[in-house]
């Protein structure tokens, strides 16, 4: 238990130094950005802007994830981490909309931009997310957290190499309609990855069967144990990434009952969820066949 929180808060120090590198650098390619008046320098801040973010998350969600449970809050504090991540992402999505309407209102008036201060912003930019994925590389391989905050900076990479594509044009041949592209190819980067990230919290907030696990496969399986006669209400959900649970009642045949095997039949099902579907997290109600309810829905 000591050497897993000693190992906790050594993989938090990391998120720290990242996290710090990249507002610094974001603030600096934000108001690099407005002084050069480059779209393309912007777009890319607001794709450190999430790079940001994610490290934020994964730094609170690996705070949050060391309080454990109580008589309010009766699933801990896992759930944060998706309202955060929804949040985050339907604050890219009103970025990406401002930087879209930017970019279109230039094609018919060409701005002038400053290229010497663009491209070298933008190399630090690169430079900053090149050092925040290196302090991260030890950790991410073992750590999903850890592991979405780096794949996170390693795209932002792309975003950084546009940037920098568009400031030598400028700066050489003065080619100021590149920006506007490579802001629009910066745009896009960042609503391919938002799309997956808004689709996955709205998932896990609506109580959706996890994407790894099919609700009728596991529903059979159930009734595939010996004594379980039927199964319904049936619910499949996860609290958070990667901890899935499950509810159901159980009919059992009628031998089963009249013997008292039912809490055999109880431990073999807990059992049999954790190792063929890694669902630990389950609650069972066992009913005779004789059993009858008014209202279920499964």
């Amino acid at each position: 238990m000591h050497d897993h929180m000693q190992g906790a808060t050594t993989i938090r120090k990391h998120l720290w130094w990242a996290f710090w590198i990249n507002f610094i650098f974001f603030i600096i390619e934000l108001f690099g950005g407005i002084y050069s008046n480059s779209l393309a320098l912007l777009s890319d801040a607001g794709h450190m802007f999430t790079d940001v973010m994610a490290l934020g998350l994964a730094i609170f969600a690996s705070k949050i994830g060391e309080k454990i449970a109580n008589a309010k809050w009766t699933y801990g504090f896992m759930r944060a981490e998706v309202i955060g991540a929804f949040i985050n992402g339907a604050t890219l999505v009103f970025i990406c909309g401002f930087i879209l309407i930017e970019a279109f209102e230039r094609i018919g008036s060409p701005q002038n931009i400053l290229g010497g201060p663009m491209l070298i912003i933008a190399v630090s930019g690169l430079f900053a997310n090149g050092i925040s994925a290196w302090i991260l590389s030890k950790d991410h391989q073992d750590n999903m957290n850890i592991k979405g905050a780096y794949l996170h900076l390693l795209a932002d990479t792309l975003g950084s190499v546009g940037a920098i594509i568009s400031g030598l044009a400028i700066w050489l041949w003065n080619f100021t309609v590149i920006d506007i592209i490579a802001s629009i190819f910066i745009v896009i980067l960042i609503l391919i990855g938002t799309k997956s990230l808004l689709e996955q919290s709205v998932k896990l907030l609506m109580d959706t069967v996890p994407e790894h696990l099919d609700y009728n496969t596991i529903k059979e399986s159930i009734l595939s144990l010996e004594h379980i006669e039927q199964v319904h209400d049936l619910h499949i959900w996860s609290i958070s990434q990667n901890k899935p649970s499950l509810s159901a009642h159980l009919k059992l045949c009628p031998e089963c009952t009249e013997t008292h095997h039912w809490s055999k039949c109880l431990k073999n099902t807990q059992t049999f969820l954790a190792k063929e579907y890694g669902i630990e997290h389950c609650t069972l109600q066992i009913e005779p066949m004789d059993f009858v309810e008014e209202d279920h829905c499964g």
